[in-house]
């Protein structure tokens, strides 16, 4: 009899805790013991969740008349109005530099001066023998009224006359080449000698650049070409951001058939200090503009299978809708069909995908009931009261 006990206690224990373990049917997490809302049941490991995903902060907006602009965008660097490298006419050592780096010049104003003793001489020589020639001329013409000469003579005499005022001329020109002079207004932006040096026909003294306008070569495709007028306003941007305004002074007559573009030259006359000749730059020329009845911001616009479409908010939830877009600016977009004007727009379309939950930036998402869960209430029939996560009586030994 001992010996049979001790066998019925060992059979009772897995019994037990068979019991213990389904007291409660689904007691664990999301059993089946009860029907209540998420978040209240005692019957389950933890606290029930419930609700669907947490909506989207979005920023929104209506279609709304709007000025739409279309630019055509391009770079380039500023170029001066014209610039020159000066160069002597003469060779010769140079004497005299009265120029530097920055310095402002006017028109025929010296740069440099040569070493030119050598034609000098020979301008002044050419003048004595100009005078000479004349004096003795009009010595002859004296005679002539006398009759005591030739007519011959004294026309050679006078040929003789015109000759040398000619070499006295040249002579007078050559030597002035020895002073190098300024062709035009501007500044000196480089200088290459110094005093002293020997300065061929080849070699550059300085350069001077006339910064009064600046320029910009920009390339437009033909199609875009067509749309861009002579004197139409050009926006540029420097590296700092600042910008100011040029304008189309010049269109070139052919179309590269290599690359397809029109060549277009920008000047400007008006422009901060920070714009120079060499500044690397971008430019927008206006190529349309238009006065909009409904416009929506253009990240707003997304193409699907060919099809236009914006993103309206409707009960909490991203909408596509189709619709017909005419003319693209910078910025906005004109809407031709599609929209009434009350629908709530996502301003950008990035991301977004059909049905995602949404709302506006700073409103409450509209109100949702979650799922039910089961096995998340009280207990339920076969559930117990207890508060652990096996719920359920324990029978009795």
């Amino acid at each position: 009899m001992r010996r049979l006990a001790v066998a019925s206690v060992g059979l009772a224990l897995p019994v037990t805790a068979l019991s213990g373990c389904n007291g409660a049917e689904g007691a664990g997490p999301g059993g089946k013991g009860g029907k209540g809302k998420g978040g209240k049941g005692r019957g389950g490991y933890g606290e029930g969740g419930g609700g669907g995903a947490e909506a989207l902060a979005v920023e929104l907006a209506t279609t709304e008349p709007a000025t739409i602009e279309r630019h055509h965008r391009a770079s380039g660097t500023l170029e001066a109005l014209r610039r020159a490298e000066i160069r002597p006419v003469r060779a010769g050592i140079i004497e005299d530099l009265d120029v530097e780096v920055g310095d402002t010049v006017e028109e025929g104003q010296v740069l440099a001066r040569l070493d030119g003793r050598e034609l000098s001489l020979q301008a002044r020589r050419d003048k004595i023998a100009a005078g000479n020639v004349a004096r003795e001329v009009e010595r002859l013409e004296q005679l002539e009224r006398s009759g005591a000469i030739a007519a011959e003579e004294i026309d050679a005499r006078r040929y003789e006359l015109e000759t040398a005022k000619a070499a006295a001329k040249l002579s007078r020109t050559q030597a002035s080449t020895m002073t190098v002079r300024a062709p035009f207004s501007g500044v000196v932006v480089r200088r290459d000698v110094d005093v002293g040096n020997l300065a061929s026909t080849g070699t550059s003294i300085c350069e001077i650049a006339d910064l009064s306008a600046l320029e910009l070569t920009v390339h437009l495709p033909e199609r875009e070409a067509a749309r861009v007028k002579k004197d139409a306003e050009v926006e540029v941007e420097l590296v700092d951001g600042s910008t100011f305004t040029a304008k189309v002074v010049r269109r070139a007559p052919i179309v590269d058939a290599l690359t397809g573009t029109v060549e277009f030259l920008v000047r400007a006359e008006d422009f901060p200090e920070l714009a120079v000749p060499g500044s690397f730059v971008r430019a927008r020329i206006l190529l349309e503009r238009l006065e909009a009845e409904h416009s929506v911001p253009r990240a707003a616009v997304f193409e699907l299978e060919g099809q236009r479409y914006v993103y309206a908010m409707r009960e909490g939830k991203a909408r596509r809708v189709a619709v017909e877009v005419g003319l693209e600016g910078t910025e906005r977009a004109q809407i031709l069909s599609g929209l009434d004007g009350s629908e709530r727009l996502l301003v950008d379309a990035e991301g977004i995908t059909e049905g995602m939950a949404v709302k506006g930036v700073g409103e409450d998402p509209p109100a949702q009931d979650g799922p039910l869960g089961e096995g998340e209430g009280e207990g339920g029939k076969k559930g117990g009261r207890r508060k652990s996560g096996f719920g359920g009586k324990r029978r009795r030994r």
